[in-house]
C-alpha cells in the first residue's frame, strides 16, 4: 500500500509522543519518590492521559486513513499535532517551575521537526506559538515547593540583601535563558528550515537527471537501432529501385498511355528516393559530429520560406498558410535535425487536415516562437499526457518516433514544445514551438 510522506510523518509523530508520554510519567515519578518534591500529581495526571487519550486517535487514525471515511492526511494535521505537544509541553511545565524548570527548552524540539518536515509558514508559526508558551511561564507558574529563595518573583521581597542580590541574579538567569530560547527559535527557523529547503532543491534536481538520463537512454538506444535498421534497409530499397526502373522500362507504353499509372510510378519513385536520401544522412550522421547535420545561421524568412516551400512541392494538394510575423532579420542556428523535427510536426498536421494549416512565426523577447495550427479532430487525453515522454502514435501503422525525437532534438537546442486542442468552437489541435535566437556576433 502506497504511504504519502505525511502519513509517514504522522507515524513518526506517533512513536516520538509514546516516548514522551513514558518520559513524562517516569520524570514525575521520579521527581516526586525519589528528590522527594511534592508536585500536583491530579493535574500532571489528567494531563498525560489526555496526551494519552489523543495518542489513541492517532492510532486510530493511521490504521484507518486510507478508508473512504477519513480524509487524508495533510500538512494542516501534522502542524496540529505539533502545535498540541507544544501545548501539552506547556501546561506540564506550568505545574512544575515554570521558565525555570531545565526541560524548558523541549519547545526547541517539536520546532526543529516542523521547519524539516512542513513548509515554512508553519515553522514560523509554530516559533511563535513556542515563544508565547515560554513568555507566559516566565511570569506564570506555581514554584517548585523546594527550600531556595530562587523564586524571588512570587516570594517576600522583605528579604536580607543577599536574597535579593541571589533573586535579581536568578532573574537575570531566567531573562537571558528566555531571550536565547527565542533567538534559537528563530535560527532554527531560518537557518534549518534552508538547509531542508536546499535538500529539497538538490532532491528535485537528481530526480529531473534522473528522468533526462533515462530520456538520453532511450534516444541512445533509438539511434543504435536506427543504425542498424539502415543498414538493413539499404539492400532492399536499392532493389525495389532497381525493380521500380526495370518495370517502368516493360511498361512504358501503358504508362504512356495512362496518366493515371504514371501519377503512380512517379510517386513511387519520388518515395523510394527519398526513403534512400533519409537514410544516406542517417548512416552519414552516424557517430559524427554535429557539422555533418549542416549547422549554420541562417535568416528566418529565408530558412522557413524554402522549408514552406519543399513541403508545398511535397503536399501540392494541401493547404499550407503561412506567416511571418517577425519584422526585423533575425537568425536562427539550424541544423538537418532541426528541419526533420519541423518537417515531422508540419507533415502530422497535414496529414489529419490537409485542407487547413497554419503556421506563424512572431519573435518573443529572444526566441522565435512557432505556431502551427490545424482543422483536424484533435488530440486525445492519452496523446496530449504521452507525447514527447515517449514513443506514442495514435496513426494505424505510425510508431510514433518522429515526435518523441523532434521533441527531444528540440529541447536540446534549449527550446520548449507543447500541445494543445484549440478552443473558441475550433477544431483541431495547436502546436507552439519556441527555440532561442541566435546573435550574429556568437
Amino acid at each position: 500500500m502506497f504511504e504519502s510522506a505525511n502519513d509517514i510523518h504522522l507515524k513518526r509523530l506517533f512513536k516520538l509522543r509514546n516516548l514522551a508520554i513514558a518520559g513524562q510519567i517516569i520524570a514525575i515519578l521520579f521527581t516526586q519518590h525519589i528528590l522527594d518534591i511534592p508536585l500536583p500529581l491530579a493535574a500532571l495526571a489528567l494531563i498525560v492521559l489526555s496526551a494519552f487519550i489523543f495518542n489513541i486517535y492517532v492510532w486510530y487514525r493511521l490504521n484507518y486513513s486510507n478508508t473512504n471515511t477519513l480524509q487524508p492526511i495533510t500538512e494542516n494535521e501534522i502542524f496540529f499535532h505539533l502545535a498540541f505537544d507544544v501545548i501539552t509541553l506547556g501546561l506540564i511545565l506550568y505545574f512544575t517551575g515554570g521558565a525555570s524548570n531545565p526541560f524548558i527548552l523541549l519547545f526547541l524540539f517539536p520546532l526543529t521537526i516542523t521547519v524539516t518536515i512542513l513548509p515554512v509558514r508553519y515553522a514560523w508559526l509554530l516559533a511563535v506559538l513556542s515563544v508565547i508558551c515560554y513568555s507566559l511561564l516566565m511570569f506564570y507558574y506555581q514554584p517548585l515547593p523546594i527550600e531556595h529563595d530562587m523564586h524571588a518573583m512570587h516570594g517576600d521581597t522583605s528579604t536580607s540583601t543577599r536574597s535579593n542580590t541571589s533573586a535579581t541574579e536568578y532573574n537575570l538567569h531566567l531573562i537571558g535563558m528566555w531571550m536565547a530560547f527565542i533567538l534559537n527559535a528563530c535560527l532554527i527557523t531560518y537557518y534549518v528550515y534552508g538547509m531542508s529547503n536546499t535538500l529539497r532543491y538538490q532532491q528535485k534536481q537528481l530526480a529531473d537527471a534522473r528522468e533526462q538520463t533515462l530520456r538520453d537512454e532511450q534516444l541512445v538506444l533509438l539511434g543504435t537501432l536506427a543504425a542498424s535498421t539502415a543498414h538493413e534497409l539499404g539492400t532492399p530499397l536499392g532493389t525495389m529501385s532497381l525493380l521500380v526502373n526495370e518495370i517502368e522500362l516493360e511498361l512504358a507504353e501503358t504508362i504512356k498511355q495512362n496518366v493515371r499509372i504514371q501519377k503512380d510510378f512517379t510517386t513511387l519513385k519520388s518515395q523510394i528516393t527519398r526513403c534512400k536520401s533519409s537514410l544516406t544522412d542517417l548512416s552519414a550522421s552516424v557517430g559524427a559530429s554535429s557539422d555533418l547535420f549542416g549547422g549554420q545561421k541562417q535568416d528566418i524568412q529565408v530558412y522557413f520560406l524554402n522549408l514552406i516551400n519543399d513541403l508545398r512541392n511535397q503536399y501540392s494538394n494541401a493547404s499550407l498558410i503561412f506567416n511571418n510575423n517577425v519584422n526585423t532579420s533575425s537568425l536562427l542556428y539550424t541544423d538537418r535535425t532541426l528541419s526533420l523535427s519541423l518537417v515531422n510536426i508540419i507533415e502530422n498536421a497535414i496529414e489529419v487536415s490537409p485542407g487547413f494549416v497554419d503556421i506563424t512565426l512572431e519573435r518573443v523577447g529572444n526566441f522565435l516562437k512557432i505556431t502551427i495550427n490545424d482543422d483536424g479532430p484533435g488530440l486525445s487525453e492519452q496523446a496530449l499526457q504521452t507525447i514527447g515522454e515517449k514513443p506514442f502514435s495514435e496513426k494505424e501503422l505510425g510508431l510514433g518516433l518522429g515526435l518523441f525525437l523532434a521533441y527531444a532534438a528540440i529541447k536540446r537546442r534549449g527550446g520548449t514544445i507543447n500541445h494543445v486542442n484549440r478552443t473558441n468552437n475550433e477544431s483541431g489541435s495547436q502546436t507552439s514551438i519556441t527555440l532561442p535566437l541566435s546573435n550574429a556576433n556568437d
